[in-house]
């Protein structure tokens, strides 16, 4: 006596093969833990996608505001809150460091601030943005990064110089 069923018989009982469910909507021939993980399974798909239609609106509203860098920084981004580089270092650093690995890319401060804030830097005043803007122009001032000057609700754009621009600039200072 075969007390297995056969798979035609089992799916004979669904009334839709694609979700193993009856007419009634329940599972046939699954055991309670089975329907219990298959259930939870569902709860959370329906909450990742809650979580990420938020977290796309969230990401609209940062990009539109002119905060967060677009997708082609996000894998940088990630690697920020994954290792948390800013947190043992210096604002200027910091700065620096991101310039550095946006060396392509033109940057505003609001950039800026939100990837160092990601990385774990702590901000000990109320105006963050601020501080990396200042912390911005005196290195521009020093000739660590260039400027782009911008109109507009953005504002100033920054990008690392390079080691060979910054060498350059030390060298050719006409400044006593």
């Amino acid at each position: 006596m075969n007390l297995i069923p056969s798979t035609a018989n089992l799916l004979s009982e669904f009334t839709n093969i694609l979700t193993c469910t009856n007419a009634t909507g329940t599972f046939a021939q699954v055991d309670a833990t089975a329907q219990k993980l298959v259930k939870r399974l569902d709860e959370l798909r329906r909450e990742q996608s809650r979580i990420n239609r938020e977290i796309q609106s969230i990401e609209t509203a940062l990009n539109v505001a002119g905060i967060k860098p677009d997708k082609k920084h996000v894998s940088t981004e990630i690697g920020y809150v994954m290792t948390q580089p800013f947190t043992a270092v210096s604002l200027p650093e910091a700065c620096l460091m991101i310039l550095r690995d946006h060396r392509e890319h033109w940057l505003s401060k609001g950039e800026i601030e939100y990837l160092i804030v990601r990385g774990g830097y702590k901000f000990a005043t109320k105006d963050p943005k601020n501080s990396v803007g200042i912390t911005l122009q005196r290195m521009k001032d020093e000739g660590r990064c260039d400027v782009q000057t911008v109109r507009g609700s953005r504002g100033n754009l920054y990008r690392w110089y390079g080691e060979r621009r910054a060498d350059a600039t030390s060298a050719n200072d006409d400044r006593k």
